[in-house]
């Protein structure tokens, strides 16, 4: 679930949106450094030196620099993740493509990715861009969501269905 507040950021950050600024989150993102980490979520190093020290290793411009001293002022660093895919997702939409989260049973091969890209563009007419992740705990079948469509293919769901109606749910 996409936060109004991490959209919000998300709006901003593609306005002033470059290879640097985008270098800089994604290390921020993926920092393992455990000294790294908290000299960036300790809450009594200002804003400023964060953003600064940010600015100095990557070469940050002033909008950048402050994009940054505003997350870290607010405390909503932790929103970095989300509101880079939300970046992502803004841009892919802007040419026409569109994530496509597969969740299936086993392995997918080439075949059935190129199948599953077919059926999707004839529901809607994007360019699918598929994630995949296996869940053996489908059975078997796939899980397809993209917007608010989730369309359920698996085994699993098949007998959750089945114990629905069974039960008198349906």
């Amino acid at each position: 679930m996409i936060s109004y507040l991490s959209y919000k950021y998300a709006v901003a950050l593609r306005k002033i949106e470059n290879r640097k600024l985008m270098m800089a989150i994604d290390a921020l993102v993926n920092v393992k450094d455990e000294s790294l980490r908290s000299f960036f979520y300790n809450p009594t190093i200002s804003p400023k030196k964060k953003s600064d020290v940010l600015a100095g290793v990557f070469g940050l411009d002033e909008r950048s620099k402050k994009f940054f001293e505003l997350l870290f002022l607010h405390k909503r660093i932790h929103l970095l993740k989300e509101i880079k895919e939300i970046v992502q997702d803004i841009s892919l939409r802007e040419n026409g493509m569109e994530r496509v989260y597969v969740k299936s049973a086993t392995k997918l091969d080439e075949n059935d990715k190129e199948a599953i890209i077919e059926a999707i563009k004839k529901i809607k007419d994007i360019k699918p861009v598929l994630v995949i992740r296996e869940d053996p705990s489908l059975i078997a079948g796939i899980v397809i969501n993209f917007e608010d469509l989730m369309i359920d293919l698996s085994a699993l769901g098949a007998l959750r269905d089945l114990e629905s109606f069974i039960s008198g749910g349906m």
